[in-house]
């Protein structure tokens, strides 16, 4: 019996979407995320107030939305086992309305049986939201941050409410529930913009449950950590030091969390960077030292803000720098075990945080909860990333920038290795390889083997061997005869006999041999473009730029041309419509937006998905 993998919502596989489309598309994964912090924190913030309500101790209504959190955590396997028969997305999006539902149905019926069972049912049905969302935000750069800033602005709000309606907790409860179960369950009609997966079911937890991920695990549970204790300890600190009840503790939290998401927002960039955990470790230790000793509430809640703030960019740090290298079917059960992993550290901070208080003061017992993390940003020295693990690519693109033209690009960034075929598809597809072909004005570095593909003119370019655009116009006058044309641009580049290296790259292609008395004007489209890789034969190029020639007629001797320049270290970046023959050749296939390039799942067998033996070669002969 076979299995389906996990999808995730209405799927393309063609150009990327419009600008505005992939905004609104970004803008509703974010949705779900906000929902489930919005209602979750609600009850949590109003507990003492609730339990007056529900005719129960406070810390009891605590525990039982700690206990819905920990049926959460128990859920994932269920949902990682689920995902292999039906769609991530929407599923998601149902189970986070229904646990919004049941957190409004909590508050609107004062009774222990209807509140324990909403807030129980809640918990359960929260299970994918602690994971799926976070699956789905690895695959874009810079959306892990944008993921907790809305999970952060969710819990704003929980605090606003909280604050507004501490004398009525289950109106506030409604006016929590109902609406985040309305944006749960509008992000269903979102168009999501990521295509369809491979098609292989996905990885159990225990596949993921060694190497890079075993080793950021401490950090993810410092992280959780810096947001229990600090948070609770200090709302706690404000009643008992300041002397602040009712909803004034709350208050300071509820303006304390926005400034906290803004500095999520800003510095979502420092997110992109293993090398920046350790830091932001460091900040959410310094955050309960900073509320131990303000000299008055209003500092106090800056710690509210550091606190916040460093765990949510920590969790985004590492979720670029460990789930993102992962193979697509791994994202899922990663991002499970990391979740359990920060709420655990959370519980446990909580609890140390409340332990402490019994022996030593409420000051004290907080500044020794900044140990933790502070162990734990040592421990994440070994948390180094993709970028720090593997060498410099062959061909690196930083930044680029496109002013003018057709389509206008901003900021592109591109990696390609020696040796490996990628595939561009997309609206700046071809404007991005006339960029690196340097046929158009672009700003940014372009590197080659460490060396500044930019500085160059275009026809510098490909008479040092550095890069050469093959396309539908081969550079050989169509008044020439063809092998005088390639002759002439062999002994232009070097060649001892070029009459007789002309000869042998026309061998290589069945539709010119023989041809090449003829005049370059009398070949068709389809033989023009093999003309091209002939010349791209010739150039010996270390980094070859295909337009639109690797499917029709004959895409047969064209792919065979491409395999054997990439088997010898020449890096080969494709451009044009990413047909089956296009996703069976490439390495990759990556779809080029006007502000970013994404990478394309490829249902193309493993095997064929790995670069080329020789990817360590830096170019030579082709043939």
């Amino acid at each position: 019996m076979t299995t389906r993998p996990m999808t995730t919502g209405p799927m393309t596989t063609g150009p990327a979407p419009p600008r505005g489309r992939a905004t609104v598309a970004a803008a509703g994964r974010l949705a779900v995320p906000a929902a489930g912090t919005l209602a979750g924190g609600t009850v949590l913030l109003l507990a003492d107030a609730l339990g007056g309500v529900v005719k129960v101790p406070g810390d009891v209504v605590t525990y039982m939305a700690l206990t819905g959190l920990l049926l959460a955590c128990a859920g994932l396997p269920p949902v990682l086992w689920q995902a292999r028969r039906m769609p991530a997305h929407g599923a998601t999006a149902v189970a986070g309305a229904l646990a919004c539902l049941a957190i409004a149905l909590a508050g609107s019926v004062p009774a222990v049986p209807v509140f324990a069972t909403g807030v129980m049912l809640a918990g359960l049905l929260a299970a994918p939201l602690l994971a799926v969302p976070r699956a789905q935000a690895v695959r874009a750069p810079g959306a892990p941050a944008w993921c907790q800033a809305a999970a952060l602005a969710g819990a704003a709000v929980a605090a606003w409410l909280a604050t507004a309606h501490s004398a009525e907790p289950g109106t506030a409860l409604l006016f929590a529930g109902l609406p985040a179960a309305l944006l749960a369950l509008a992000s269903i009609a979102v168009p999501y913009t990521v295509p369809a997966p491979p098609a292989r079911p996905v990885a159990r937890l225990r596949d993921v449950a060694g190497g890079d991920v075993r080793a950021a695990l401490p950090a993810y549970l410092a992280a959780g950590w810096v947001v229990g204790a600090s948070l609770m300890g200090g709302l706690h600190l404000l009643l008992f030091r300041w002397n602040l009840v009712g909803e004034q503790p709350v208050r300071h939290l509820a303006w304390a969390l926005p400034p906290a998401v803004v500095l999520v927002v800003l510095g979502r960039r420092t997110a992109e960077a293993a090398r920046t955990l350790p830091w932001l470790l460091l900040a959410g230790a310094a955050a309960p030292v900073l509320m131990a000793t303000a000299p008055g509430p209003v500092l106090l809640a800056a710690g509210f803000t550091v606190a916040a703030a460093a765990a949510c960019l920590a969790v985004a740090a590492l979720d670029t720098a460990v789930l993102r290298p992962l193979p697509y079917e791994r994202h899922l059960p990663a991002a499970g075990l990391t979740a359990v992993a920060a709420v655990a550290g959370g519980l446990a901070g909580y609890g140390c945080v409340t332990a402490l208080r019994g022996m030593l003061a409420e000051g004290s017992a907080l500044t020794l909860t900044a140990v933790p993390p502070i162990l734990a940003a040592l421990a994440a020295l070994r948390v180094r990333g993709r970028e720090a693990r593997r060498p410099p690519p062959f061909l690196e693109v930083r930044a680029l920038v496109v002013p003018r033209g057709p389509v206008r690009l901003r900021r592109i960034h591109l990696r390609v290795e020696a040796g490996e075929i990628v595939a561009l598809t997309g609206p700046g597809a071809r404007v991005l390889l006339a960029a690196l072909a340097g046929r158009v004005p672009s700003r940014g570095k372009v590197l080659l083997g460490g060396a500044d593909l930019a500085s160059p003119a275009a026809r510098r370019r490909t008479g040092r061997g550095l890069c050469h655009l093959a396309g539908p116009d081969p550079g050989v006058p169509d008044a020439l005869p063809i092998a005088e044309g390639l002759a002439g641009r062999a002994r232009a580049m070097g060649a001892v006999r070029p009459e007789d290296a002309a000869r042998s790259v026309l061998e290589v292609f069945p539709a010119l041999r023989g041809r090449g008395a003829d005049l370059a004007g009398t070949l068709d489209a389809p033989e023009r473009s093999l003309l091209s890789l002939a010349e791209a034969l010739l150039a010996r190029p270390g980094l070859l730029l295909v337009d639109g020639i690797a499917d029709g007629p004959c895409a047969g001797a064209a792919h065979a041309v491409l395999r054997r320049l990439a088997a010898t270290g020449t890096a080969v970046v494709l451009a044009g419509p990413a047909g089956p023959g296009t996703r069976a050749l490439a390495s990759r296939v990556c779809a080029v937006g006007h502000d970013r390039v994404t990478e394309l799942p490829d249902p193309a067998p493993a095997e064929a998905r790995r670069p080329s033996p020789a990817a360590s070669s830096t170019g030579g002969p082709a043939l």
